[in-house]
């Protein structure tokens, strides 16, 4: 297991259905000693009837080769059924385990990752992990379990021939592992070609209309076969080096059944067993060796889970770049005051500052337009509230206290976000409305659906609510997308509405009605809120305004 340090931290994790596991696999060695014992049986009775004893001598053993065949099957199936519900309560405590790891450093820890390699990540890898319980443990548990019956009911009945047995055995074990590890560091780049591989499918299929109209798909497509061509020859490596172990496997098995057979028609031609035992014995080596090919593919299994175990540990393995106090305050109630003091944020260490001292006042129900031009820092600002990233120094303050004393979620509940990139789910509109608030009432998702100028919208879809928004909303015009975010952030009914340029991809008119409508929703709820804009006329609704400039407040 030192070859595989990130399967022994699953294996050892918290919430591993081991009892389920040790079931399972007693029950994988029950259904391979009835595999053992129906063909040591069936050999028995051949034998028998060959020497003409009469049906009653056969009587007992032919019940016991029935319910040996009748309970091989039931018990297969029972492996099966627990040991698949033993990987599937596995998974839903890795998936869970992935969602609280992103939970705690989406955006600011992954922001230069690429969205195919996280999506590999969590799809894939972790799906990867159910064939550790199912391809791996416990084949690798019964097949060894399996060959110690074999070899011990064979050294009962004629001691040399566990010896003819064992050996051959213990080879087809060993061999193909020492193979299949040899070839490990070859083979290994397989689960990175095909992450990479992922990742650029995503790229090219988000990147299609681009691509296509700047005339670069081709050469896209050329690097995306170049890299299947890659990924396809270490599968070809993998797949070569596993025939090869199956071939080591059968001819082990081959020479089992030789040298048992051998030593037993010796042990009979000396009067030292029974002529029955001449069909016994090698059937028995066939019983013993059926679980045994399951280890190489066991093993090279492993292999890839671990690669993938080791992938999603990388994403655990990131530090978490905001956490929460060990002591959290309690925020008041109503509607907080937020103020900025001297608050600086840089993206990476070797990038400057996008926040340079910045203080600002908000206070409860008022409006705050911040301007400024592309790359001033606006939606930084609204990055540091949400405290999505760490300040590199001053703080952020809800209600008279510093947000770091408060809990992520504590702080972030405050807010309904519009920014300029605001996702729509792939399903109904009425679903990404009643995002932020499930049970919603319809009169408030009606009020919502007015002030952003969308009322008139839903009532011409012939499906209403219901009506399928597509993936990122693309089965609806920008403008009406971003006006849904609009209108699901009201419907939320945060205290603090952020909305960053919300009039972008609408009209100069439009624009201005719906900032005008969402003001005066805001005013009338008494909602505070803070405008991010560059259009001069959309910040002289709000009651103050400020002006950023690379990175700091410059009054106008």
């Amino acid at each position: 297991m030192s070859r595989f340090p990130a399967l022994r931290r699953v294996i050892t994790a918290p919430g591993t259905p081991r009892a389920r596991l040790a079931l399972a696999g007693l029950l994988g060695l029950a259904s391979a000693a009835a595999t053992i014992g129906l063909l040591a049986g069936s050999g028995y009775v051949v034998g028998r009837a060959a020497l003409r004893p009469g049906l009653d001598a056969l009587v007992g053993i032919l019940a016991s080769i029935e319910v040996l065949a009748f309970l091989r099957g039931p018990l297969r199936y029972a492996e099966r059924l627990i040991g698949h519900d033993a990987a599937l309560r596995a998974l839903t405590q890795w998936r869970l385990w992935l969602y609280d790891c992103l939970a705690d450093r989406v955006p600011a820890a992954f922001a230069s990752w690429r969205s195919g390699d996280l999506l590999t990540r969590a799809v894939d890898d972790v799906d990867a992990l159910g064939d550790l319980y199912l391809r791996t443990l416990l084949p690798v548990v019964v097949a060894v379990a399996a060959a110690i019956l074999g070899t011990v009911v064979e050294g009962l009945v004629l001691p040399v021939a566990a010896l003819a047995l064992g050996i051959p055995l213990a080879l087809a074990m060993i061999v193909p592992a020492a193979l299949i590890l040899g070839r490990a560091n070859h083979d290994s780049n397989s689960a990175a070609l095909a992450g990479q591989l992922t990742a650029r499918v995503v790229d090219v299929i988000h990147g299609a209309p681009d691509l296509i109209a700047f005339g670069a798909d081709g050469d896209a497509f050329e690097q995306l076969t170049h890299l299947a061509d890659q990924a396809d020859g270490a599968d070809r490596r993998v797949a070569a080096t596993a025939r090869a172990a199956t071939l080591i496997v059968q001819l082990c098995l081959g020479a089992a059944l030789v040298a048992v057979l051998a030593v037993t028609v010796a042990a009979v031609h000396a009067h030292h067993l029974d002529r029955v035992m001449v069909a016994v014995l090698p059937l028995t080596v066939l019983g013993t060796f059926e679980p045994v090919p399951l280890l190489s593919a066991a093993l090279s299994r492993a292999l890839s889970v671990e690669r993938s175990a080791d992938r999603l540990f990388q994403l655990g393995d990131v530090p978490v770049p905001v956490s929460d106090p060990a002591t959290p305050a309690t925020l008041g109630s109503g509607v907080p005051a937020v103020r900025a003091d001297g608050a600086s944020l840089r993206y990476a260490p070797d990038l400057p500052l996008v926040l340079d001292g910045v203080s600002l006042d908000l206070p409860a129900g008022a409006s705050l337009a911040v301007t400024g031009s592309s790359g001033a820092g606006k939606s930084s600002l609204i990055n540091s509230l949400l405290r999505f990233w760490p300040l590199e120094s001053g703080h952020i303050e809800v209600n008279g206290g510093d947000a770091g004393r408060f809990r992520q979620s504590d702080v972030r509940a405050l807010f309904a976000l519009v920014d300029q990139s605001a996702h729509l789910f792939g399903g109904t509109l009425r679903a990404n409305l009643t995002l932020g608030r499930p049970d919603a009432g319809e009169d408030e998702i009606t009020a919502a659906l007015a002030a952003a100028q969308l009322d008139e919208w839903v009532a011409g879809l012939p499906e209403g609510l219901e009506t399928q928004v597509g993936d990122d909303g693309t089965a609806i015009s920008g403008g009406e997308r971003r006006r849904v975010a609009v209108a699901r952030a009201l419907i939320a009914g945060r205290d603090v509405l952020l909305l960053d340029e919300p009039g972008s991809g609408l009209d100069a008119p439009t624009a201005d009605h719906l900032l005008a409508s969402v003001v005066a929703a805001a005013a009338e709820r008494g909602q505070s809120l803070l405008l991010i804009t560059h259009r001069a006329a959309e910040a002289e609704r709000c009651d103050q305004v400020v002006r950023l400039v690379q990175g700091r407040i410059v009054k106008e």
